[in-house]
């Protein structure tokens, strides 16, 4: 990499740092270009150079994670693809819970609009994620041969974001969302376990189950997307409740 694509990358990432910590500081997805510009250390026109908008650099933002969990998984050289798919769901969840004021507002986002259900990167991305390690568990036996890779993969995603979902809203606290994840995922490995790798699996179930919170409590909470709306003076959709499209253009500004 050359000197000017270094500098360049530097930038990117200080961008980015800056819009983590406005985000965190003010609890708002509100901030506005020139305020990250400043807080970056950049001039105002750096921001649009290198992403475009707003949205874009929201966008690079949620897929840190993602990104991390991708390259932790190029290091990993364990014997066991069931291993390293738990070590990977467990990452991800501690990754979101170490930060959760920035994250519950990022992602809740997210969620409350139609991005995350159309952004392919996300998405597609994620299924890819666990697709590697179920397609070498399959190879080595340890999942059934009659198994469809990518719909188990897809099955790890639902889950995942499900219980993310619980834990954006306040249901469950870090540890919860840990243990959750990991009960999960091992509750549909085991549907697809083979003998050889039967024994552990029912290891980690019992293991996980015993860490799961006792109760799912309730929390009385306004909806994200009447939050995010409040926010910015966004207008509510014919139905009076503030819609998937209606957050997304929040996001998008």
């Amino acid at each position: 990499m050359g000197l000017r694509e270094k500098r360049k990358l530097e930038r990117r990432e200080r961008i980015l740092a800056a819009a983590q910590e406005l985000i965190r500081a003010t609890g708002s997805l509100g901030l506005s270009m020139r305020a990250l510009a400043t807080k970056a250390e950049v001039s105002l026109a750096t921001p649009y150079n290198l992403f475009g908008s707003k949205g874009a650099v929201l966008h690079e933002l949620r897929l840190s994670v993602l990104e991390k969990l991708q390259r932790e998984m190029d290091q990993l050289r364990s014997s066991d693809p069931l291993d390293d798919l738990l070590h990977i769901a467990e990452l991800g969840a501690k990754t979101y819970a170490s930060d959760p004021r920035f994250y519950r507002i990022l992602m809740g986002a997210l969620m409350a609009s139609n991005i995350g259900i159309h952004d392919g990167d996300l998405a597609g991305g994620s299924v890819t994620l666990w697709q590697r390690p179920v397609e070498a568990a399959i190879r080595a036996g340890l999942l059934r041969a009659d198994a469809d890779a990518r719909f188990v993969a897809r099955d790890l995603v639902i889950s995942f974001l499900g219980v993310l979902d619980l834990w954006v809203r306040g249901v469950l606290e870090g540890e919860g969302l840990r243990s959750q994840v990991l009960y999960a995922f091992t509750l549909t490995l085991l549907g697809l376990a083979t003998d050889t790798s039967r024994p552990k699996l029912l290891e980690y179930y019992q293991r996980f189950q015993a860490e799961l919170p006792r109760e799912i409590r309730e929390v009385e909470t306004p909806p994200l997307a009447d939050r995010l709306l409040q926010e910015h003076g966004g207008a509510r959709s014919k139905t009076g409740h503030p819609g998937a499209a209606e957050v997304s253009d929040v996001l998008r500004d």
